[in-house]
């Protein structure tokens, strides 16, 4: 049953770890996606050893996301219409807003793996990404963006035998309020030969005045608890991974790294355009997989171990439907 289970959620995993090193997919925090931004983070992976073989599985990394507008376009019309009583039908009938954003997205991470088993045990792999997303108000106030984008990932010695990888995704964002939404959509990935679609659901809730619970299935789930616009403090469980080419007996394969992990971070902002965050957490399910290699032992899984990261947002505009809040408020 638990390797039925690994099996089915690994490619949805799989599709929603590419995704995100893209830089197209927040599962924290929907309604920043299309923010123009430079982020920064890293992270370390401490020590744990292998539950079905010799060593220990250890990891470090850099990771440099650049999100940066193409094009815009906002028209708003406020003419009052009392047609009809209904707050909902007073909005629709009195608010005209065409609103339209392009965004360009450069993504950069370096990762360093300790495999102990392997007679070479140091890997250092190359990730570089980049696309285009995009979003648009529709005729109902709803809120449907896509992305598409191309990326390498490989370690340093399988870099002259680099393999494009290709992954999108579209959906739609329903706001329901300041602080709730729901929003889904479908993706998919090619890697490498493996085609990988799944559909995806999730949204926010607010839960009193200071916290709100955010879902994004199958991925993440987590809890927030703000007390200030200053500060924001999250808890949760979510699922990471990764897929790369490696050196692996003279040949170059892809492997596939998933993992699950419980999670708790703090973002502070600074100022108006800088935010930092803290985080750590514990990654209970690890599996290391090298992919179509029938002919010997490919799946080893690392033990349970913490692990800790550090990052950093620069922030260059507002949202999209900050722009329309505002434009609404100045018509």
């Amino acid at each position: 049953m638990k390797h039925l289970l690994v099996r089915y959620l690994t490619p949805l995993v799989m599709l929603f770890a590419l995704q995100a090193s893209a830089q197209t997919f927040e599962i924290d925090q929907i309604e920043q996606l299309f923010r123009p931004r430079l982020k920064f983070d890293s992270k370390y992976l401490f020590d744990s050893p292998f539950s079905d073989t010799s060593g220990r599985f250890q990891a470090q990394e850099l990771n440099t996301v650049l999100t940066f507008p193409i094009k815009s376009k906002l028209n708003a019309e406020v003419k009052l219409d009392l047609s009809s009583l209904k707050l909902k039908d007073i909005f629709q009938n009195s608010v005209r807003v065409r609103a339209s954003q392009v965004l360009g997205v450069f993504r950069a991470n370096v990762k360093q793996v300790k495999v102990g088993f392997d007679s070479l045990p140091t890997k250092n792999i190359v990730t570089a990404a980049g696309g285009i997303m995009g979003t648009w108000l529709t005729r109902k106030y709803r809120v449907a963006f896509y992305n598409v984008n191309v990326a390498i990932a490989e370690q340093d010695k399988t870099l002259p035998y680099t393999v494009p990888r290709f992954s999108g995704l579209i959906g739609q964002l329903h706001l329901r309020g300041v602080r709730r939404n729901f929003f889904y959509g479908i993706g998919a990935t090619y890697s490498d030969g493996l085609l990988l679609p799944a559909p995806f659901f999730g949204g926010s809730e607010p839960i009193g005045r200071n916290f709100i619970f955010n879902y994004t299935l199958p991925v993440q789930i987590n809890l927030q608890y703000k007390d200030s616009r200053k500060t924001l403090v999250t808890m949760g469980v979510s699922a990471d991974g990764y897929r790369t080419g490696i050196n692996y007996n003279r040949k170059r394969v892809n492997v596939n790294y998933t993992a699950a992990l419980a999670f708790a971070n703090i973002r502070y902002r600074f100022t108006k355009n800088l935010a930092g965050r803290l985080e750590a957490g514990y990654v209970f399910y690890q599996s290391w997989n090298y992919a179509k290699m029938d002919s010997i032992q490919t799946r080893f899984s690392p033990g349970p171990g913490p692990y800790v990261q550090v990052g950093f947002n620069v922030l260059f505009g507002p949202t999209l439907w900050e722009k329309i809040i505002d434009k609404i408020i100045q018509s």
